[in-house]
């Protein structure tokens, strides 16, 4: 039978090409490939191209390279160490102490700053676009609608659509060879557990659920735009509805305006929206604006209330943190501490808390000073996100130093407490882009955490010997966010494959698992359990917001 012809346009390659220069944020060189090619009379302009397509199909067309060179299957093409690169000849040798051959990694200006992630879901940072490991700085074009649908598939009918790396291609296959994966099979799927929240036009980054109103979700996406949706409980058996929902719609509109943060006060009564243009807002549950500021003169990657709800941190590219005193309705001080961008915050008490950022330092401070109280030194790359447990007085933290580290602040928090060295975790293969305690600790057990990598596994450490208890291998691309059960049975990830997969911690296993879609990423998950509520939020490249409604699982139920 004739084979239907493989036909390449250079009209479809300039559109790739436009895309990859939009998504690395070479807006200039955008701009002029889109007059001087003549995009704007292109059939293909208005497609939706996936975040990092042209760097996901030169790894397809490396692969083939690879079959190409080494289909003989001898000695020397079977135990090949060199390496392939796009812009070098390949030499098969059986030397691993070979000089290595560049590697397409491409420089991405300053100002090209994607969110993580921390990241998360997408790790934003200045001066390196991360495409594939990142959470939250896509393109897409939909329709607007908003209505409320229940799944019936566990592969909607979307296009593919998610990042791929700007990283040496041979890195990437070898974990893949050295770990293999299966995708998950279908009929673990519970169908009717999900419904769909559609109302925005573009990515959803970011989600939070209120903390006292279980019915409250705020939802962030790339076009600046916050919806509060007001949720109904199902009812004999069907999916879960909404109001439609509430928009806080008070940003201006730049090039790049992503949600990347949502935190809301204890009370629930105030939401914070950090946003990459550099806008901080603090709004009601009603959509009403409470205040807002410019005081950050770059994107803001983190929010975060005090516990008494009195202060907010924000931290943001241009390597300061601020603190908001909520009440009065304005800036208390901003710490300019960091040499390069702040990546994330947290508190460690209400008068004291941490900074970490792309400079490798994690800050510890006051509110009455600007100096710090303590320096953390130890990564040896940027620290993309920290967290704090309260009830063990440990700081974790991660970094693209393929690295985890647990600092003590009991020092800082007991008085004559004796400074100890940091405990840290080694064996993910990649950027680790996120970390989370186990939400409840008995006082006789060791603190669990969890954390995720670009290496596309998940592992869960015992804080206190700083074993690796389990490596999660079930994703096929990137981790983009963890999030535990608030009675810290269960954990949670999602992944740029599209795929969230739910754990039982104590026995390791795979409990359920649900697909948005080939390569649609899963940006965030929050999870929610206020007594018979047991539900998980997601944040979908697809412009989608999940719910799963975990108490129509029966894998999931308590036994």
């Amino acid at each position: 039978m004739t084979q239907p012809p493989i036909t390449i346009t250079a009209d479809e390659v300039n559109c790739l090409i436009h895309a990859y220069f939009e998504d690395s944020g070479f807006q200039h060189s955008a701009f002029v490939l889109r007059a001087e090619g003549q995009l704007d009379r292109s059939p293909h302009i208005n497609k939706h191209v996936a975040r990092g397509e042209l760097v996901y199909l030169l790894s397809k067309a490396l692969l083939y390279t690879e079959v190409e060179a080494h289909w003989r299957g001898n000695a020397m093409t079977s135990n090949c160490k060199a390496p392939f690169s796009l812009l070098d000849q390949h030499t098969c040798s059986l030397d691993p102490n070979l000089p290595p051959i560049a590697t397409f990694n491409p420089p991405i200006p300053p100002e090209a700053v994607p969110v993580s992630l921390n990241g998360t879901t997408e790790k934003r940072k200045g001066g390196a676009l991360e495409v594939d490991e990142s959470q939250r700085n896509k393109r897409a074009r939909t329709e607007d609608s908003m209505d409320l649908d229940s799944t019936t598939s566990t592969a909607p009918q979307t296009k593919p659509s998610t990042p791929v790396p700007l990283m040496p291609i041979d890195g990437a296959l070898s974990v893949a060879q050295r770990h293999p994966r299966t995708r998950p099979p279908e009929e673990i799927t519970d169908l009717n557990a999900v419904s769909l929240l559609k109302g925005h036009k573009t990515e959803v980054f970011v989600c939070a659920w209120n903390p006292v109103d279980a019915n409250k979700l705020a939802t962030g996406s790339k076009d600046t735009i916050v919806h509060l949706w007001n949720l109904h409980p199902s009812e004999g058996g069907g999916p879960i509805t909404s109001d439609p929902p509430l928009a806080l719609d008070n940003l201006s509109k730049t090039t790049q305006g992503d949600i990347t943060s949502l935190d809301w006060n204890p009370a629930g009564t105030l939401l914070a929206v950090g946003s990459y243009n550099a806008t901080l807002q603090v709004c009601t549950p009603s959509s009403e604006l409470y205040f807002s500021r410019e005081q950050h003169e770059g994107p803001i990657f983190a929010t975060r209330f005090s516990k008494s709800g009195r202060w907010l941190l924000t931290a943001s590219l241009d390597g300061s943190v601020c603190v908001w005193d909520i009440p009065a309705k304005e800036l208390h001080r901003q710490y300019k501490n960091h040499e390069a961008c702040c990546l994330d915050v947290d508190w460690i008490s209400d008068d004291l808390f941490a900074s970490c950022g792309a400079d490798g330092k994690i800050h510890v401070l006051r509110l009455k000073s600007a100096v710090p109280v303590k320096t953390l030194i130890g990564h040896a790359s940027e620290v993309n996100q920290i967290k704090f447990n309260s009830s063990k007085g440990l700081l974790a933290s991660c970094s693209d130093d393929h690295t985890a580290r647990i600092w003590s602040m009991h020092d800082l928090l007991i008085p004559d407490a004796p400074a100890m060295p940091a405990k840290v975790l080694e064996g993910h293969e990649g950027t680790v882009s996120s970390v989370m305690w186990q939400p409840k600790t008995p006082e006789e057990e060791h603190a669990l955490l969890a954390t995720a990598s670009f290496d596309t596994t998940c592992r869960l450490w015992d804080t206190a010997t700083g074993e690796c208890l389990h490596v999660f291998r079930d994703h096929q691309l990137s981790i983009y966010t963890l999030s535990w059960s608030a009675d810290a049975r269960l954990l949670a990830t999602g992944s740029g494959d599209g795929w969230v997969h739910i754990y039982d911690v104590k026995t390791h296993e795979r409990k359920w698992s649900w697909s948005a879609g080939d390569r649609i990423g899963i940006f965030e998950i929050d999870w929610e359990q206020h007594g018979d509520v047991d539900r998980l939020a997601l944040a979908l490249q697809n412009f989608q917001v999940g719910i799963i409604d975990a108490s129509r699982i029966p894998a999931l139920k308590s036994s």
